[in-house]
């Protein structure tokens, strides 16, 4: 039997290639980043602070559940009592129960029909009770006009 020869085990990676890889992309993912921030504006915007707030103390909601118990007790509150929504506009609240009153007892208004300009008692009680509103204008502008 003969015997076999045996080389030595020659290596597969070369050392200084594998490094020199390692480098190399190193190198690449540094100048990647760095064309990235120089490309992109990635520093955070921040909107400015209002002149009257102090960063160190600002303002939290501390009692949520206080704050929208508040905030339903007044909406309950507008929802019953009569007020200006817009005085200027001649635009009213009324309390809800008597809004849905009367929706019940005269049912809900046909809004295929003119304005109330379109007979004088409306109007008459039109301006009388919203002098300023929208409608009652167009009444005594059409009044003036003699239809």
């Amino acid at each position: 039997m003969a015997k076999a020869h045996r080389h030595p085990e020659a290596r597969d990676v070369q050392p200084r290639v594998l490094l020199a890889f390692g480098g190399g992309l190193l190198l690449f993912i540094a100048l990647a980043a760095i064309a990235v921030k120089l490309i992109f504006n990635t520093a955070p915007t921040w909107l400015p602070l209002p002149a009257n707030t102090n960063p160190e103390n600002p303002d939290l909601q501390t009692t949520p559940q206080q704050d929208l118990t508040a905030l339903r007790a007044e909406e309950d509150r507008q929802l019953k009592t009569l007020g200006w929504v817009d005085r200027n506009a001649g635009i009213a609240r009324i309390p809800i129960d008597d809004a849905m009153w009367a929706v019940v007892s005269h049912g809900l208004p046909d809004w295929s029909r003119p304005t109330a300009a379109a007979t004088e008692p409306d109007c008459a009680l039109l301006t009388a009770a919203v002098p300023r509103g929208l409608r009652a204008r167009n009444c005594r502008q059409q009044g003036e006009t003699g239809r």
